[in-house]
């Protein structure tokens, strides 16, 4: 079933599982109160806390993989623009322009991670092409043309963050490639296009490479 692969699916999982957990103690600590016929000698106390760190385990994990993807949401959604904006440029021009290295990095002198920055050197470096973020960006966003891979209609825009903060940095895509299936690798470090489950390459859509172990989740 695919619901099971949703983050939605699990985090809701999660959340009515910490419900019972807090549910448990609540109860248990009711009839502690109430001096009910209960014994609850040590043993029955290390089931308790053994549920609710079992239930902790469970929870905490799938929370922060929700929290990642939120986070990748934005170069979802931003390479989405940029490639609408490149299709509008090359509409007046015949060309599709290459833009790099990958902004704001570049400008700021660091590398992404978890922490939000201003996209504004985004939208200098992309001005020609009139693309700009919306608010503050994790990603770093280049696009590898012509210029850069030597083919004349196709581009390749790829953002590249480290969303969980892991030191590893992933890469999301979108590649549009020529007629007869040439396609740029991305400006930065080189990336293939993203391929599916089947292994077929994922083309005018937006994708998350698997070229290297990072971010995946």
């Amino acid at each position: 079933m695919e619901i099971l692969n949703t983050p939605e699916f699990w985090v809701a999982v999660s959340f009515v599982l910490f419900v019972v957990g807090v549910l448990v103690m609540f109860f248990v600590g009711v009839l502690v109160m109430i001096g009910c016929c209960v014994v609850l000698d040590a043993v029955s106390v290390m089931v308790v806390v053994a549920i609710v760190g079992i239930l902790a385990a469970v929870a905490v994990p799938s929370f922060q993989k929700y929290q990642w993807r939120a986070r990748r949401s934005e170069a979802y959604a931003n390479l989405a623009g940029l490639a609408k904006t490149q299709q509008t440029y090359y509409a007046q021009f015949d060309t599709y322009p290459t833009v790099g290295p990958a902004e704001p990095g570049a400008t700021l002198g660091d590398v992404p991670g978890e922490i939000a920055r201003s996209g504004d050197a985004i939208a200098t470096a992309f001005g020609d092409v009139g693309f700009a973020p919306e608010g503050q960006v994790r990603y770093d966003y280049d696009t590898n043309g012509p210029l850069g891979c030597g083919c004349q209609e196709c581009f390749t825009a790829s953002a590249y963050g480290d969303v969980d903060g892991d030191g590893g940095m992933g890469a999301v895509m979108f590649v549009h490639p020529q007629p007869d299936g040439t396609a740029c690798p991305s400006g930065m470090f080189g990336y293939g296009t993203p391929v599916n489950a089947d292994g077929a390459p994922m083309y005018d859509t937006v994708a998350v490479s698997r070229d290297i172990n990072a971010d995946d989740f």
